[in-house]
């Protein structure tokens, strides 16, 4: 059987134009799966943002000492500032962050507080969620007028206390 050399040209190309077109279609179905993962993750809640400067400046201010004897948190073990990497001077003023106790400069902590919710250190909020109110229960408490038991008879409550009684 003689192959004409046109039909191998021909086969070549028509595998070729297949291959092409597997590969746009990879290329979309990716395409689509990835617009369809970015709209889902648009739904996602915003990252906090900073505080208001009111918030800021209402946060603790304490002096720093060297010695033992400093009114900084046990948390605050370190003697440099965690966003400028700046040793802390005697007398220089920390805001330390009242959920973790991390103290930092002030004006490097309220840089950071303006665009961030978080402490830098360790990512706690700064600002408490708002606490869910506590929950009530309520008990119901049913008596009977005669005080004995539908199935059995028996009396249910010891006398003397009548309808009044609420057992704690």
């Amino acid at each position: 059987m003689a192959v004409n050399s046109d039909m191998v040209l021909i086969l070549a190309s028509l595998l070729c134009a297949l291959v092409c077109v597997l590969g746009l279609a990879l290329v979309s179905r990716c395409t689509c799966r990835r617009r369809r993962s970015a709209s889902y993750s648009d739904h996602a809640p915003p990252p906090p943002k900073g505080l208001k400067k009111k918030a800021i400046h209402a946060l603790p201010t304490i002096p720093f000492a060297a010695n033992g004897a400093s009114p900084t948190p046990a948390t605050c073990s370190s003697s440099e500032c965690a966003i400028c990497l700046a040793e802390f001077m005697e007398g220089e003023a920390l805001r330390v962050l009242p959920r973790c106790g991390h103290g930092f400069h002030v004006a490097c902590v309220d840089a950071w507080l303006r665009t961030c919710a978080t402490c830098p250190s360790c990512r706690a909020p700064i600002v408490a969620m708002p606490a869910q109110p506590p929950a009530t229960t309520t008990v119901v408490v049913v008596v009977a007028a005669n005080n004995r038991c539908g199935r059995c008879g028996e009396l249910a409550a010891p006398t003397g206390g009548g309808a009044d009684t609420f057992l704690p």
